[in-house]
């Protein structure tokens, strides 16, 4: 486990997700004084609190000692009884509050559990990371386990003196709390619920945990908080197992009626926290077993930490639909809501491809079959005259539940000229054919290459054509803009820097995952029986290394971002492509002694000559993907540190590692995870899947 707090120098005071799959729910905890809890279908922090901890002393002697988990502000009690004054007088006597502080508090992170521990109290949460069932076809018992819409916490509490002591566990929610029957838990009409195999506890509702211990009778209130309360006699421990559980039924999306998937295996909120209960033994202890193997791993303790980090926020972000029986995967894009955003999905492939390449598959069948489309080109120097394009997939499938027609994204629109929100056509043929890619070397699936054989084809053709439909005229990078842009121009993934990044006209970038899908296209094609389209393919990843060797300048050796323009900042990027055939075992293809020897020589020569301060490193050591722009995105730099050590051959300086893991604790410490940053401080997309590039560090190759 990775401490901080208490006897170290990494802070406690940052959110993380503690998800279960597929239900779009997270428990988010850890930042002190902060919106807490149970989150659903939300980019955000959810507007709600955690109080944890316990009593100490009667009467007057009495003082409730809490983690700080929740925000500070007034109850609910003088909004109903119609004054602060009344309210005083209504809660005379409460217990004063004691919040532990970070000098008190120590967090221990694991890959798949963290604790907290102050005074005599110890919260864990476990989220576990297993290799996911193929709903489509596994028995329904192994689903249950997998797809379980709850998340498992334990609380323990200690009384090594002599007085009275009382636990305390308890949430607070939106007004509309009920007792369950058959087991010792409470439920929110808002599909929200936690239980307790301790059948001594004892349950209320309330306005405030102070305003529970004014009462005598306890148990049912209004208000907004519930929980449990547990005596802890001297000189003895009790510990709690609360199981927090979401169960939604009925449609949840629109344009496309679905779902939960859950549902179809659990019949009722008491179902599933039932069932978590009785599974928690074996989820602490599978929990367990993932952290030893991150703690394993040789990597350094901050690397530990964005893994697990990054894995918590990807599962908060996914959700398992019911399409009419069959299953649909779906990955949100965060705080954006946006549905498999596809431009993610090739980045979050590496993970899928590791723990459910079922998902994988899905997702692309998902594109091929609904949100793809046939477009034609243009060259920016004839923009009146149409050429032949080709396939190419839409940016995401749609936002907030709601699914967009087929063949349209929610995100792109037409007459953007190079900036946020235009169309991104060739990026996103190049993430389908990469993903495709990365899901057949997984699971060589031969049924998935005939299925999709023609399409294979259709994205050979596309490609080549999105450089030039012209033979004579192709350069080895994309030069012809996509007709929908509607005399605007394409912008790639990274639509909110500036042009060194975000223009898709002849960025290398771009041209490196041309590249790259040229090589992929070979795999599969040659695994088809298709060698008839070899020598194309051939020819075209050799004018894309080509493109991109020549862009060098002879002295420096840098890279301008946009190939035809040497006046153009330099990125890190351009060495990303590199990450695709060396996950696939191609080794040739990435070797300075193999056919593309000159392009991988000149890339390390660029990597080592902009890792400087001033261009892409900033003052602190992290990194910083464009000389001319002070936006990083933290999954792309995980990734590109893993083609700079595992590819190139260049050592990263492994401060940056405590830098970049400093982000997300410091600089997006509301966040539960971020993808987006301004010298080091989260300035967009929080609550992100994509961070799970951090994979690659436990995948060193093939």
């Amino acid at each position: 486990m990775i401490p901080h707090g208490r006897g170290t120098d990494r802070t406690t005071n940052f959110h993380a997700h503690h998800a279960p799959v597929g239900a779009l729910a997270t428990y988010t905890c850890g930042k002190h004084h902060h919106d807490t809890g149970a989150g659903h279908e939300s980019g955000q922090a959810p507007p709600h609190g955690l109080f944890a901890g316990y009593r100490d002393g009667t009467g007057a002697d009495a003082i409730l000692n809490l983690f700080p988990f929740f925000p500070v502000k007034p109850d609910d009690l003088a909004r109903y009884i119609g004054s602060a004054e009344s309210a005083a007088t209504a809660q005379a006597g409460a217990i004063p509050r004691r919040l532990f502080d970070d000098r008190e508090l120590r967090r221990e992170v694991g890959w798949c559990s963290e604790r907290w521990l102050a005074g005599d109290a110890e919260l864990a949460i476990f989220t576990p990371l297993n290799e996911l069932p193929d709903p489509a076809c596994a028995p329904a018992a192994a689903q249950r386990d997998a797809f379980i819409p709850a998340t498992t916490l334990r609380f323990t509490v200690s009384n090594p003196g002599t007085r009275a002591r009382e636990m305390l566990f308890a949430a607070t929610y939106h007004p509309g709390w009920r007792m369950l029957n058959g087991i010792n838990g409470l439920a929110n009409r808002r599909g929200y619920g936690f239980a307790t195999d301790q059948a001594e506890a004892q349950r209320f509702t309330a306005f405030s945990p102070e305003w529970e211990y004014t009462r005598a009778h306890g148990g049912a209130a209004f208000g907004g908080v519930a929980g449990f309360r547990l005596v802890v006699p001297p000189g003895q421990t009790r510990t709690m197992t609360i199981a927090v559980g979401w169960w939604h039924e009925g449609i949840v999306t629109f344009g496309k009626r679905m779902a939960y998937w859950y549902t179809r295996l659990f019949g009722s909120i008491e179902d599933v926290l039932g069932h978590a209960l009785a599974r928690a033994d074996a989820v602490v202890a599978a929990c367990a077993a993932r952290d030893a193997e991150l703690m394993a791993a040789k990597l350094d303790d901050e690397q530990r930490f964005l893994i697990a980090h990054s894995t918590r926020g990807y599962f908060a972000s996914t959700q398992l639909l019911d399409d009419g029986g069959t299953p649909r995967w779906i990955v949100n894009e965060g705080e954006y809501l946006t549905l498999n955003t596809l431009d993610l999905t090739v980045d979050m492939a590496f993970f899928e491809a590791r723990f459910q390449p079922w998902a994988l598959r899905n997702v692309l069948d998902q594109f091929a079959a609904e949100y793809r489309y046939s477009s034609r080109v243009y060259d920016p120097a004839e923009p009146a005259r149409l050429l032949p394009g080709g396939v190419a997939f839409t940016h995401d499938m749609g936002g907030n539940n709601t699914f967009s027609p087929d063949g349209h994204s929610v995100y792109e629109t037409a007459g953007i000229d190079r900036g946020c929100f235009s169309y991104m056509s060739c990026e996103e043929l190049t993430n389908w054919i990469l993903s495709a890619g990365i899901y057949w070397r997984q699971a060589r699936d031969a049924a998935f290459l005939a299925h999709h054989a023609a399409l294979l084809v259709a994205c050979q053709s596309s490609l080549l054509n999105r450089d030039h439909p012209d033979a004579a005229k192709r350069r080895g990078y994309m030069q012809c803009e996509d007709e929908r842009c509607a005399g605007g121009g394409e912008i790639t993934t990274y639509d909110s820097l500036d042009h060194s990044l975000g223009q898709a006209r002849a960025n290398g970038y771009l041209a490196g995952k041309m590249w790259a899908c040229h090589l992929v296209l070979a795999e599969l094609f040659a695994a088809s029986g298709r060698d008839d389209l070899l020598p194309a393919g051939r020819e075209a990843a050799a004018r894309c290394a080509a493109a991109i060797t020549a862009s060098a300048d002879a002295a420096t050796g840098i890279m301008p971002s946009i190939l035809t323009d040497p006046a153009s900042a330099p990125i890190i990027p351009v060495i990303e492509a590199l990450a695709y055939p060396a996950w696939m075992g191609l080794r040739k293809a990435v070797s300075p002694a193999g056919p593309y020897g000159a392009m991988v020589t000149a890339l390390r020569r660029h990597l080592l000559a902009v890792l400087k301060p001033g261009l892409c490193l900033y003052p602190d050591g992290g990194w910083k993907l464009s000389a001319s722009a002070d936006n990083s995105w933290a999954s792309k730099i995980h990734l590109c540190q893993w083609v700079a050590e595992r590819v190139l051959d260049v050592a990263v300086d492994p401060r940056s590692h405590r830098v970049h893991a400093d982000w997300q604790r410091t600089g997006a410490a509301s966040a539960g995870v971020s993808d987006q940053f301004r010298s080091g401080v989260c300035h967009a997309s929080a609550y992100y899947p994509r961070i799970v590039t951090t994979i690659l560090w436990l995948n060193q190759g093939r």
